[in-house]
């Protein structure tokens, strides 16, 4: 499964390449619900915000004021949790001298993980340079993804997790694992939207957790407890990864949700000899533009469309902030 998809964040040039226009209401709508509703969870990779406040468009001059309305809520707020943090840790260091309480060992272990997670967030905020990690979308947040419409490609933003029209919202507990459908399971759980319901994906990349163990192809020593990594891995040579995916459109009262899944198969040589069991499938851009319409189509003839793939050495590394 991916546990994390890398998206490529150069929004024009993607829209350019692949023959979309962007669905600015949608990101628009997001956007403001971010900051008026923060409850609803509604996070971005930092690279697409960086592309709105830096895009000279003026079609997306709402977008630009709703990230800039959040981020001046949210810095001063991160500022004030991480001092809070910090005394945190060091009233847990002075209690600790005098008497060893569960409370202050639990501050000393947890204070230092917020103010790192708080502080890199915050950078991430601040500044317009990009790192590793600012392209990562987990399970849960928002990416931009294309699908076809009547007026033609469209770009849009859906959450990476797919939660089917008709089941209860509470599935996304039950069933974290819904942001991947493999490629054996699109014809039960996802057979109400698969051949109907199709999108792409364009990743620079992707991440896994995988076990040392399993990455140095050695059995567990004895007493030794196992370790995950985060691996990423990227194609040699750069190129876009086009991955399938299904979609749809989950509706109750008011309430409105366009998530996704990406589709997995069995790895590449490369990426299982580095410890994993899935990868996610990477469409050549023929079969790509084919599976964005699949309307018309038999089942067998979807199913043998995705094995026209792309075939690069992924390169893997471990995975950075």
């Amino acid at each position: 499964m991916c546990y994390a998809a890398m998206a490529r964040a150069d929004l024009e040039e993607c829209l350019r390449e692949y023959d979309a226009f962007l669905d600015v209401d949608a990101f628009e709508l997001l956007y403001w619900e971010r900051l008026n509703n923060p409850s609803a969870g509604i996070r971005f990779p930092i690279a697409i915000d960086r592309y709105f406040l830096q895009s000279k468009n003026k079609n997306e001059a709402r977008i630009r004021d709703a990230i800039n309305a959040y981020r001046a809520i949210k810095i001063p707020e991160w500022e004030q949790e991480i001092f809070k943090q910090r005394k945190r840790y060091a009233d847990a260091e002075r209690a600790l001298k005098t008497k060893h309480t569960k409370k202050a060992e639990s501050d000393l272990g947890v204070s230092p993980r917020k103010i790192d997670q708080l502080v890199r967030w915050l950078d991430g905020m601040k500044t317009m340079e990009s790192k590793p990690g600012d392209t990562v979308v987990h399970a849960m947040n928002y990416a931009p993804v294309i699908v076809q419409t009547e007026k033609g490609r469209m770009l849009t933003a859906m959450r990476y997790h797919c939660r089917l029209a008709g089941k209860p919202s509470s599935i996304d507990r039950q069933l974290p694992g819904l942001y991947n459908a493999r490629k054996t399971s699109l014809e039960e759980w996802w057979a109400p939207i698969f051949g109907v319901r199709h999108a792409l994906f364009v990743l620079t990349g992707f991440r896994e957790n995988v076990k040392r163990h399993d990455m140095e192809h050695r059995e567990l020593k004895a007493g030794e407890e196992p370790e995950n990594v985060v691996l990423e891995f990227k194609p040699k040579g750069h190129q876009d990864m086009l991955v399938p995916c299904v979609w749809d459109r989950w509706t109750k009262d008011n309430d409105v949700l366009n998530s996704f899944a990406l589709i997995t198969d069995d790895p590449p040589p490369e990426v299982a000899n580095a410890g994993h069991d899935r990868c996610p499938i990477n469409l050549t851009r023929a079969a790509a533009d084919s599976w964005l319409t699949p309307g018309g189509r038999e089942t067998n003839s979807l199913l043998m469309l995705l094995e026209e793939r792309q075939k690069p050495f992924y390169e893997h590394f471990r995975a950075t902030a």
